[in-house]
């Protein structure tokens, strides 16, 4: 399982008032404070004609690492910074979440250790007003280090990665025409918020979007724009090394989702990484993550572990199930406050962390699994059997494992029967709104323990005709007494 725990989500530090601001540079930042500073303050100090039109936006993926605490003061010393902590997902893809979090109608996404020529934003912001509709993925030539040339595309070739860099001669003059380009690298890409595709969140670690992203737009009808006057370098060389794992598992697997999803030809990948990595390694890799598609918890988008109050007994358990069920990779935990003396408010702060975050991705549905939950041996074998139930029917919550109500959902009544510490709950995405107005923030854990006894009860108040159980859809037998291992 994956073995970071996530606390409560922290409100992103606010810009000033009183602006509009058209468009946002955000930048996904791991450990890199040299990088983002002066990133964020280069484009204050060589841009600063636009300052009132743009923000910039920190996204820290590691906010309790080493440069977590002098990232979050940039917001007190650069103006127009907002900073938001992320630490329950991290890779290449967390990028999603700049579109997702982005304020204004443009959204401009770079590294954070890129450094954009003078006059460029100005000149984008011009364009994007004479083109307030436009729905295509906008990018600019990549300028070598020593200023003299520069890359204004990709071609779509394997070279250890998905694309090699070349220069169309329209892109050496800055105030050539936009034109249309097949894909480039993602240092620097933007566009309209309400145009952005999103990557696919099953995505982790990085590397693999190159190629992927541009197939997505024109898939939509859109296209790639080159434009040569957002111009932009990019610093390479890391003698430290990178802070975080780049594995080449990792990089593979996302190209397998990205490839599919697009439809683009996924042997023509694994044959390219043939080349470099054991052939038992890639076929390792390719068998995982086939089962990972076949596993029934695939209809999940995400996997919850959820850790309130303090840890008791039988959670090494529940991790030896987990891995017998197929899905100790795909696993993350999230923990709430520890509130002892009033565990089940714990334990709904709790969920409402997990459907907070689902919500804050565009997630369609994320699965909760307390630590103590009794997850039966045929959990998979129902679940596969439900499968097409909850893809096509109207639900809010399912509970999957644990000690069965005394009589079927929805004729269940809230009080009646429920074991509140052993069940595993999916949410779906149209019940997100409305579970976390249900669900107790810090502020009003001592209110909402005082009037529900357990997160069940709550919800089959609040949703008595959209909750489900594993256990009475399909037509399987249990092969094992429930609320038994």
């Amino acid at each position: 399982m994956e073995g970071h725990l996530a606390t409560p989500m922290s409100p992103a530090t606010e810009p000033a008032a009183g602006r509009s601001a058209t468009l946002t540079v955000g930048m996904a930042v791991y450990d890199d404070y040299d990088g983002a500073y002066f990133t964020a303050l280069a484009l204050r100090l060589f841009h600063p004609e636009v300052a009132d039109r743009v923000d910039i936006l920190v996204l820290d993926n590691n906010p309790h690492g080493p440069a977590g605490e002098a990232l979050s003061r940039l917001s007190e010393k650069i103006s127009h910074v907002r900073y938001l902590p992320i630490d329950y997902v991290s890779g290449t893809a967390v990028r999603d979440l700049i579109f997702r979090e982005a304020r204004t109608e443009w959204v401009l996404c770079i590294d954070c250790h890129v450094l954009l020529a003078p006059g460029s934003l100005e000149r984008l912001l011009r364009y994007i007003d004479a083109n307030a509709a436009c729905p295509d993925l906008l990018q600019g030539p990549m300028l070598r280090d020593d200023l003299t040339g520069c890359a204004t595309h990709m071609v779509p070739v394997w070279n250890g990665l998905f694309g090699v860099w070349e220069d169309d001669p329209r892109g050496q003059d800055p105030d050539s025409a936009p034109f249309e380009i097949t894909m480039h690298g993602l240092g620097l890409f933007g566009c309209r918020k309400d145009a952005w595709p999103g990557f696919n969140s099953r995505m982790r670690g990085h590397g693999g979007e190159e190629g992927y992203l541009h197939k997505k737009f024109r898939a939509a009808g859109r296209r790639t724009l080159c434009l040569p006057f957002l111009r932009w370098t990019h610093r390479f060389d890391r003698p430290g090394g990178a802070p975080y794992p780049v594995l080449a598992q990792d990089r593979v697997r996302n190209y397998l989702i990205g490839w599919e999803e697009t439809g683009m030809d996924t042997q023509d990948a694994l044959d390219h990484f043939r080349e470099s990595v054991d052939l038992a390694l890639i076929d390792k890799w390719v068998e995982d993550y086939a089962a990972e598609k076949a596993n029934p918890f695939s209809l999940f988008d995400d996997l919850v572990v959820a850790l309130p109050g303090e840890l008791e007994g039988g959670f090494s358990r529940l991790s030896e199930r987990i891995r017998q069920l197929g899905i100790a990779d795909r696993v993350r935990c999230v923990q709430a406050p520890r509130l002892a003396e009033m565990s089940h408010v714990a334990r709904a702060q709790t969920h409402r962390l997990a459907i907070e975050q689902a919500r804050q991705r565009g997630l369609e549905n994320v699965l909760v699994i307390d630590h103590d939950t009794i997850l039966p041996a045929d959990t998979s074998q129902r679940l596969a059997a439900a499968r097409e139930h909850l893809r096509s029917r109207p639900w809010a919550g399912c509970f999957i494992g644990g000690i069965e109500p005394r009589t079927p959902l929805p004729e269940q009544q809230p009080t009646s029967g429920w074991n509140s510490r052993n069940h595993a709950i999916a949410y779906h995405a149209s019940a997100f709104d409305r579970l976390l107005a249900q669900l107790p923030t810090c502020a009003e854990r001592e209110a909402w323990g005082r009037h529900h006894t357990s997160l069940e009860e709550c919800l089959a108040k609040a949703f008595p005709k959209a909750l489900v159980s594993l256990r009475h859809i399909g037509s399987v037998s249990p092969t094992t007494p429930a609320g038994h291992h």
